[in-house]
Formats: C-alpha cells, structure tokens, sequence
C-alpha cells in the first residue's frame, strides 16, 4: 500500500490496471484470469486424451469412445471463453493497430480515445453475450438437458455453458480495466486503477 497527500492508504495497481497483492499473479483480478486459463488447459489436455483414446478405441478394438464428439463440441467454446480474459489481459489477441500506432505517434490522446472506445465496445459486446447465454444457461440446468445418446452416453450441457458466462464476465471487466485506463491518460482524469 502506497499513501496520498493526506497520509490515506491507497492500494498499489499492476501495470494492467488491476489491484496489486504482492503474489505472484500480481492481483486478484489477474488470479482469477489465471485460474481460468489453466481451467481452459486442462480441458485440452482432457480434449486430446478423449480423441487419442477414441482413435485408439477405433483402430486397435473396433470400440470407438461414445460422446467423444459430443465432447469436443462442447469443449471447443469452454475453453475460448475460459481462456479469453487472461488473453487479452496478457495482450495475446491478435490484433491489427498499424493506423491507431500511426496516429499514436502524432495524436496519442486521440489514440487514446480510439482505444477506450474500442475497449467500451468489447465490453458492450462480453456484456450482451453474458445477457444472451444467462436464460439459456438458466433452462438447460433447470430442465437437465444433455447431447449423446439416451442410455448410452449423456453428456449434460449446462456445465459447458458456464464457462461462456464467466469467462464473458471476466473480458468484460478487463475491457472496462483497460477502457479506463486508455480514456484516463487521454482525457486527463485520474481514473480508477491504472
């Protein structure tokens, strides 16, 4: 903890804008962003374990896996929005900014301002997802839907669904995070953690 002009305990922020714990994720909003990606990892890691014992099952004893396509159906949207916060916290988007560093080079304010709009938008859009898949996720807990085959292999689907809310929460908050820190330093205002 740093203190300001009055002597008040103010928190410390990493350089991504969250707060600061000392620890080695940096802050608890990082800490969560990490826990997350290695969810997202692990469910990888279960992906490709799933389909190498399939081809395996298949080839060597005629016994494919059943659900295993049901499986990675589900995984392949888990892990993007398990992994997507902590991405784009880390900078690892791809992304195309040769015209915004252009501008950036003679008119950083107005960079700035592309920038904290841009990052409005981004949580604009993580907010509407997070609206959109909330009911969904709400009727398929509640009605125990699943994907496979009944008596055989039933997958059921809302623990899949989860991470989308989630995950679209915690990109949400980092695009705010980053949408603030961008229009602070344009505009002038002190801002929240930066």
């Amino acid at each position: 903890m740093t203190t300001d002009a009055r002597g008040e305990p103010q928190p410390q922020y990493d350089e991504l804008g969250s707060p600061w714990t000392g620890g080695p994720a940096r802050s608890w909003f990082g800490a969560i962003t990490a826990i997350l990606n290695i969810a997202g990892t692990v469910l990888i890691i279960a992906m490709a374990i799933a389909v190498n014992a399939d081809v395996l099952g298949r080839n060597l004893f005629n016994q494919p896996i059943t659900g295993v396509n049901e499986f990675l159906g589900l995984s392949i949207v888990a892990v993007v929005f398990l992994q997507m916060a902590n991405t784009l916290r880390e900078g690892r988007h791809v992304s195309n900014d040769i015209i915004m560093s252009a501008i950036g080079v003679h008119r950083p304010r107005v960079a700035g301002i592309f920038y904290g709009l841009f990052n409005l938008i981004g949580a604009g859009l993580m907010g509407f997802i997070v609206w959109f898949v909330t009911p969904i996720f709400l009727e398929m807990y509640r009605e125990g839907y699943y994907l496979g085959t009944a008596n055989v292999r039933e997958i059921p689907v809302w623990p899949f669904v989860l991470p989308v809310i989630v995950g679209g929460i915690c990109s949400a908050i980092q695009y705010l995070i980053f949408a603030d820190r961008e229009l602070a330093r344009a505009l002038g205002y002190r801002g929240g953690p930066r």
